[in-house]
């Protein structure tokens, strides 16, 4: 049922009039009637039974305004319950840049109109920062790669795929896609394996994997200085597609591809989310789509 098609029912049913009730609306009055008969349409029974701009009630349009009466005060008294459960909350956002990918923004644009209420504290760290961050109380959600953790909760987002970043300069740089053996001896920059161990393994197993000598030039603490050191040709690496970089540095397909990481937001599993944290998940969700 649409709520809002309901709204305009009840509306010409209390009135009576389908000419008041578009003043009321601040609707015209063609909108208006075409807006009733496609809740009729919906509902499958004529409801109203129209004499010029007069309209009466049918026995089933009798129902459907006591029911419909009863559910838009459900709704309007669940409104206020949540505007008022929301009053001074606050949640406190953790992500990795290298994968939010937009998905921060476009949440968090849609959840601060919607709820400006509710104190947004965001947090860009580590992986392993995040991890103990929501495991010690001081974050509420996680934006990361999903892990195998008993004590972390995953709702998966989105699959991302590894490429190779080259700096400009590179011999590969005009290359559209490599094969895993193009890789062997090359200059490798990596994310620290102590904060972001599940990146380094991933890696690392698929150099393991086809027998490559991984010839490891540099580790960097964050994204931005994995940048920096890309732009210098210090050399290649691995990173998640959509990873903001450079246009001087190229993003190339690899074959065969890594094993896709998942990117998904994560909470304790010892907990259930409040009623804004469970909002704010749910526009992620929408995030991935838009």
């Amino acid at each position: 049922m649409d709520v809002r098609k309901l709204r305009y029912f009840v509306a010409v049913a209390e009135k009576s009039n389908i000419s008041e009730a578009a003043r009321e609306l601040h609707l015209t009055q063609p909108a208006l009637s075409r807006q009733v008969r496609a809740f009729e349409e919906e509902m499958g029974w004529e409801l109203l039974a129209r004499t010029g701009k007069a309209v009466t009630l049918t026995r089933e349009g009798e129902v459907v305004l006591r029911e419909g009466r009863r559910i838009l005060k459900a709704i309007e008294a669940g409104e206020r319950r949540l505007r008022q459960e929301l009053a001074g909350a606050e949640l406190r956002v953790g992500y990795a840049p290298s994968l939010a990918g937009g998905l921060i923004e476009q949440a968090m644009s849609v959840f601060c109109q919607m709820h400006p209420q509710v104190r947004v504290r965001l947090h860009d760290s580590t992986s392993e920062e995040l991890w103990q961050g929501l495991r010690q109380g001081e974050l509420d959600l996680i934006l990361e790669v999903a892990t195998e953790d008993a004590d972390i909760h995953w709702q998966t987002l989105r699959q991302r795929h590894l490429r190779v970043a080259v700096p400009a300069g590179h011999r590969y740089e005009k290359r559209r896609r490599l094969k895993a053996a193009d890789l062997d001896g090359e200059r490798l920059l990596l994310l620290s394996r102590i904060d972001y161990p599940n990146y380094w393994r991933a890696v690392t197993d698929y150099f393991a994997e086809y027998g490559l000598n991984a010839k490891v030039a540099g580790e960097f603490d964050g994204i931005e200085s994995l940048r920096m050191g890309l732009i210098a040709g210090l050399g290649m690496a691995f990173v998640a597609e959509g990873t903001s970089l450079p246009s001087t540095v190229s993003l190339v397909k690899i074959d065969p591809d890594p094993q896709p990481i998942c990117v998904a937001v994560g909470w304790l599993a010892s907990r259930s989310l409040e009623s804004w944290e469970e909002i704010f998940v749910a526009e992620l969700q929408r995030a991935v789509v838009r």
